[in-house]
């Protein structure tokens, strides 16, 4: 469970990183994909509430540092997410395609409501509005195109970090 958290969490630390400083280049319409929601929609899934919000908050203190966002926004955000997502644990299989794209269009759809909710308890008033336009509804769509890819490219990750800790043991 440890190994799984950490190596989860750096995935998602990583995907930060990137998020922040580097997928301006494949903005469509001004919306980017939020790699780091997909993925952590992909690990709370498959380890459970505990992995999840962990990993979720790692992700959203690296995000809350590299942001103009009120410091702890992004790592409420992404605690609160990991943690409902990790409640699925074992209680739906996924498909290859069909699942990961409702999946992550509904958590994306989550991620905004969440947002307006802490957006409007701390008074940040460009959340709200940001919620029913057209670039969220553009990264809900990029996301859920891109679910089933991403799923599929953390399914063979598992293997083999599976794997080399079999090989080390």
């Amino acid at each position: 469970m440890t190994g799984s958290i950490v190596f989860s969490s750096a995935i998602l630390i990583g995907l930060a990183i990137v998020k922040t400083n580097l997928l301006a280049f494949v903005a469509i319409g001004g919306a980017t994909p939020d790699l780091v929601l997909i993925v952590l929609l992909y690990y709370g899934h498959r380890n459970g509430p505990m992995p999840g919000q962990v990993s979720g908050f790692a992700a959203g203190l690296v995000e809350d540092f590299l942001s103009v966002s009120p410091f702890g926004f992004h790592a409420l955000l992404r605690t609160v997410i990991g943690f409902l997502t990790g409640l699925t644990h074992n209680r739906m299989i996924l498909d290859p395609i069909l699942l990961p794209v409702l999946y992550v269009f509904i958590g994306t759809v989550l991620k905004g409501l969440l947002a307006a909710v802490i957006g409007s308890i701390f008074e940040i008033e460009e959340v709200f509005p940001a919620l029913f336009g057209p670039v969220f509804f553009i990264e809900a769509a990029y996301n859920a195109v891109l679910a089933p890819l991403i799923f599929g490219l953390l399914g063979m990750v598992k293997p083999l970090n599976q794997a080399v800790r079999s090989r080390t043991l």
